[in-house]
């Protein structure tokens, strides 16, 4: 897990819609001074990714002026969404959030879907990831997909057989 320090900062973005993630707080420890930039009922996406490229440059040049400061955690929240101009604000955002966490340093991107996403959601989010991750290399920055309503543990990949079937082997 990451280290905390005071300070580190978190960014966080909320589509319109999106509710926030119980989890969130595990993150906050880590990086306390937190930026929340959430989406506007009435914000185009446009206008709402303009707004949130601004601010985490803000924030970024910010980090640049103190010494040890820099940003570890980015998360964002979205909502079930695959419409093309969503897809394309997740992924300008995301690029953005880690240019400005730099990939020198232990740092944390989290995509994460808000409720019960539909599958054309989910799968957009972990395409970004895995996108992402190629275009990381080597670095140390992590890239995660959350969702809200999964539960976290290990899911079986084949289920049992039932008890009425017999196995293929061959009888003797």
């Amino acid at each position: 897990m990451l280290e905390n320090s005071d300070e580190l900062m978190s960014i966080v973005v909320l589509e319109a819609g999106a509710a926030w993630p119980p989890w969130l707080t595990e993150y906050q420890r880590l990086a306390p001074n937190a930026v929340v930039i959430a989406q506007a009922a009435a914000e185009s996406a446009d206008s709402f990714q303009a707004r949130v490229l601004h601010r985490v440059a803000e924030a970024a040049s910010n980090c640049g002026v103190r010494a040890r400061a820099r940003i570890r955690v980015g998360v964002i929240v979205s909502v079930d969404s695959p419409a093309e101009e969503r897809v394309a604000l997740r992924q300008n955002v995301a690029r953005a959030l880690l240019k400005a966490m730099g990939t020198g340093h232990e740092a944390e991107l989290v995509l994460a879907g808000d409720s019960e996403e539909l599958e054309a959601s989910r799968q957009h989010l972990f395409e970004l990831a895995g996108t992402l991750c190629e275009e990381l290399g080597g670095s140390l920055v992590n890239v995660r997909v959350r969702f809200s309503s999964s539960k976290s543990g290990v899911m079986r990949s084949v289920s049992p057989s039932s008890p009425d079937v017999e196995p293929l082997a061959s009888k003797a």
